[in-house]
Parts: C-alpha cells; structure tokens; sequence
C-alpha cells in the first residue's frame, strides 16, 4: 500500500477549511461523513505536530541566541 504524501500547514488547512465548506452545505450520507471526520482527524493532527516542531525550533533558536 502506498504512503500519502504528507501535506504541507497551509495545504492541510485548505483541505480543512474545503472539508469544513462541505459538510455544512451539503447533505452527506452518514458513511462519507464519517470519512471526512477521519480526514480531518489526521489533517488536524498534521497541523499540530507541524505547529509543535515550529515551536521547539523557535524555542531553541532563543535559547541558543541567549547563550
């Protein structure tokens, strides 16, 4: 099985905000609204691991610059 290539923050956001767009415009069945929740669980958690990493970095570019 192939890997899905990872989104980058501001293509996940996009992707949330048309998944978002959708589900309160449209009548979805209840088994494709259960995979878009799924999509946007794991678009959600991409954005937080990859706001995470931008943090620590920043962080220890600060704690190197005080050193």
């Amino acid at each position: 099985m192939a890997k899905k290539k990872q989104l980058g923050y501001e293509e996940s956001l996009h992707k949330l905000e048309e998944i978002l767009n959708r589900v309160e415009n449209e009548e979805i069945p209840i088994d494709q609204l259960t995979e878009l929740v799924n999509e946007s669980m794991e678009l959600l958690k991409n954005c937080k691991a990859m706001l995470k990493g931008t943090e620590k970095r920043v962080e220890d570019a600060f704690n190197e610059m005080e050193e």
